[in-house]
């Protein structure tokens, strides 16, 4: 943690509005985002971004500042994220408002490659659109790596931490998620090309 993300957690911790607010206006949006792309639903990610906040502000004496805050509080929120998916038992139609960095690494170079071509950008869109239900197709605990690692950003050790899962069960979901996802795209280019 850094100096300023400490001096912040330690006002809040003694009820410091200001730093209460601080620490949701930095945090708010990648809660929400996060949310989103594992339940696929805006009013359950908004649930999701609410029950977060509140569980953080119930339990922030409890911070020890072991991981960075950010960190800490993407485990609350996935930890919502996935109760709601079990609780509920139900498969998710699609992912809404998925940013563009959802297909970077799987489709990043198709991108840079079609140019102005529309045909290639209609293929492109079709592509995405099947990226996006691919991911959403996913076990949970499958996605919530996916999600966490090739759309946030965050190392291997970082999601074992948010998700309090064993590093070698981080890989393993996160083999198992993009292998699914690499045939669900394969299938697509062959019906395509087909």
């Amino acid at each position: 943690m850094t100096q300023s993300e400490i001096e912040l957690v330690e006002k809040a911790k003694q009820g410091d509005r200001i730093a209460l607010a601080e620490i949701v206006a930095q945090n708010e949006k990648m809660v929400y985002n996060t949310a989103l792309r594992l339940v696929a639903n805006t009013e359950e990610a908004e649930c999701v971004l609410q029950e977060t906040f509140l569980k953080v502000f119930q339990v922030l004496r409890d911070f020890k500042g072991h991981s960075s805050l950010s960190t800490w509080i993407y485990r609350i929120a996935t930890n919502f994220a996935l109760m709601r998916l079990r609780d509920k038992k139900k498969e998710f139609a699609g992912l809404e408002n998925v940013e563009s960095k959802v297909s970077k690494n799987a489709i990043g170079a198709f991108n840079r490659a079609i140019g102005n071509n529309p045909h290639r950008a209609v293929v492109n869109n079709e592509l995405r659109n099947r990226m996006e239900q691919a991911i959403s197709e996913l076990p949970p605990k499958f996605r919530s790596v996916f999600v966490l690692k090739d759309v946030e950003g965050f190392s291997l050790k970082e999601i074992s931490d948010m998700l309090d899962m064993s590093l070698a069960a981080v890989k393993s979901n996160l083999h198992r998620a993009r292998l699914y996802l690499r045939d669900q795209l394969a299938e697509f280019s062959e019906r395509r090309n087909g």
